[in-house]
C-alpha cells in the first residue's frame, strides 16, 4: 500500500536557510579557482571525519551531491547528501529527498540537469526488502521537485552489481558491472529513441585482467577516467587511469601518476560541468599515531575526528593539471 502511494506522488523538497552553514565562496562553481595541487575539497564542510565519496555538481552549479558511507566493512550502507546554493550561500548538507531508506550512492547529473542517475540497493520488484545487489536508478528534476526513483531497466542492470553511472552529452551511459572473473569492467550503453541499448564492454584497452570500475566519461566522449585495482603500475590499492578515444577506439589506460594517485585507494573521478575542476575520492591516512610525547584526551579525540583519518575524503585539482601530468609522462 505504501509503495503504491509512494509511486503516485512527486516528492518536492526545499531547503531551509534558517540553520544553513556557508560553503566557502571559492567552492562555488561561478567563482571557483581550483588548486594547482590536489587538496581537500571544502575541508570540514564536505570533507570531514566521515566517510565521503562521489563529488557531483549540477550543470547550473547550484547543487552539490555526494555520498556518505558508514564505517562498516561487513555491512556498508551509503546515503546521498545534498547541499544547495541559496542567495550565494550553501546550505548545510542534508540527506537528498530520494535517499535515506535504502543504500544509495554514486550520483551523476545528466548534462541537461533534468535527471540524476545513482546506484541503489532498493527493491525493484515492488517489495520492501532491499535488493542483494546494486542497480542503476534515476530521478527526474523539475522546478526543484524530485520524482520518485525509477529503475533503469534490464538492458543496463543485471543480477550482479552495477556501479557509478556517467552520462555523455548525447545521452550514452557508462558504468561498471561485476563480471564474476576479474571483479568489475567498464560498460557502455548507447542511448536510443527507445531507451538504453543492451550494455557491452568498452573494450580490452580499458578492461584488463585487473579490476576496472568508477568511470567518468567526458561530455564529448573524448576521454574516460576510471579506477583500476591490481595493475603492475599501480601506486596503491586503487589508482585513477585515463584513456582517450582515437579513431573511435579507446587507447590503453595511463596512470594519472603521483600528485593525484597515492599509496591509498583513489577512486570516484568527476569533472565539474564547466570543465575546470577535477574531483576524486581518496582514502589517504595522515594520522600515523606516532607521538613524541603523551597526548591529551582532547588531542587524541581531535586526531580521530579529523579529515585524512583513513576514511574517504573528496579531493580536487585544476583539471588542466591532470592533462599536464599525462603530457609529461
Amino acid at each position: 500500500m505504501f509503495k503504491v502511494l509512494l509511486f503516485s506522488l512527486i516528492i518536492c523538497y526545499s531547503f531551509s536557510c534558517a540553520n544553513s552553514a556557508l560553503m566557502q565562496k571559492e567552492y562555488s562553481l561561478d567563482m571557483i579557482i581550483p588548486p594547482s595541487q590536489s587538496e581537500l575539497f571544502a575541508s570540514n564542510f564536505i570533507s570531514t571525519s566521515n566517510n565521503e565519496l562521489d563529488a557531483c555538481f549540477s550543470p547550473d552549479g547550484n547543487m552539490f551531491l555526494y555520498t556518505i558511507a558508514n564505517n562498516s566493512y561487513s555491512n556498508t550502507f551509503y546515503t546521498i547528501f545534498l547541499s544547495k546554493k541559496l542567495n550565494n550561500k550553501w546550505s548545510r548538507p542534508e540527506i537528498a529527498p530520494f535517499s535515506g531508506q535504502y543504500s544509495d550512492a554514486d550520483p551523476f547529473f545528466s548534462p541537461d540537469g533534468k535527471k540524476l542517475y545513482f546506484i541503489s540497493y532498493r527493491p525493484a520488484d515492488g517489495s520492501d526488502k532491499p535488493n542483494n545487489n546494486s542497480d542503476i536508478w534515476f530521478v527526474e528534476i523539475i522546478n526543484d521537485c524530485w520524482s520518485v526513483p525509477k529503475h533503469l531497466g534490464e538492458a543496463v542492470n543485471s543480477k550482479s552489481d552495477e556501479y557509478y553511472p556517467s552520462v555523455s552529452k548525447n545521452g550514452n551511459l557508462y558504468f561498471s558491472s561485476e563480471n564474476g572473473k576479474t571483479g568489475y569492467d567498464v560498460m557502455f550503453s548507447k542511448h536510443t529513441d527507445t531507451g538504453f541499448a543492451k550494455s557491452v564492454s568498452i573494450g580490452d584497452s580499458v578492461n584488463t585482467m585487473a579490476t576496472e570500475y568508477d568511470a567518468y566519461i567526458s561530455p564529448d566522449e573524448s576521454y574516460i577516467i576510471f579506477t583500476s585495482i591490481g595493475r603492475k603500475d599501480g601506486l596503491g590499492s586503487g589508482d585513477l587511469y585515463i584513456s582517450f578515444k582515437v579513431n573511435d577506439k579507446w587507447t590503453k589506460g595511463v596512470n594519472l601518476g603521483k600528485g593525484i594517485n597515492s599509496p591509498f585507494m583513489d577512486q570516484c573521478p568527476n569533472v565539474s560541468p564547466d570543465g575546470k575542476c577535477f574531483f576524486y575520492t581518496s582514502f589517504r591516512d595522515n594520522n600515523s599515531f606516532v607521538f613524541s610525547k603523551k597526548i591529551s584526551t582532547a588531542e587524541y579525540t581531535t586526531h580521530l575526528h579529523s579529515p585524512l583519518n583513513g576514511l574517504g575524503n573528496i579531493f580536487w585539482i585544476d583539471n588542466k593539471k591532470v592533462f599536464e601530468k599525462i603530457d609529461n609522462q
